[in-house]
């Protein structure tokens, strides 16, 4: 199963849109700041959405992390601002609620700088920003993951 893991579209959807027709997902997983981009990933149609609600996010429907079982994981996904302030306090908060909730892949965004990081016990995967890159180079960044 080929999964997008993206996070920090922003409302702005063209490097979002090039990365789902470049990977032809069957399942997309949002991290949040998505803006309305889940109304638009849903009208496209071409397969499910997992989105949790980011700390630029208002649609009161969105939770604020996800738990679910995939190809054998327990994922743990959640944009992470409501469990920290940088990549450290967030993994660091994660991790024991994943640890609690016996999660071994924990994703998240909000900072704007991609992690993919394994752990003996977890995987930590932060796709950074389809939309506005933070990191050196400010590349455009997703994770695809089979």
């Amino acid at each position: 199963m080929r999964v997008l893991i993206i996070s920090d579209s922003h409302g702005e959807r063209r490097y979002m849109d090039e990365a789902i027709e470049r990977t032809k997902p069957a399942l997309i997983c949002h991290m949040g700041d998505a803006l309305g981009d889940d109304i638009h990933i849903q009208a496209m149609g071409e397969c499910p959405l997992r989105i949790v609600r980011g700390n630029c996010d208002m649609d009161p429907s969105l939770s604020n992390f996800l738990e679910f079982e995939l190809e054998g994981h327990q994922i743990l996904m959640a944009h992470g601002h409501t469990f920290g302030g940088g990549s450290e306090s967030i993994e660091r908060e994660m991790k024991k609620k994943a640890m609690e909730d016996g999660c071994d892949i924990i994703m998240y965004g909000h900072t704007h700088v991609p992690v993919i990081r394994e752990e003996k016990d977890c995987t930590f995967l932060n796709p950074g920003s389809i939309s506005r890159p933070r990191q050196d180079g400010g590349r455009h960044t997703y994770i695809v993951l089979d």
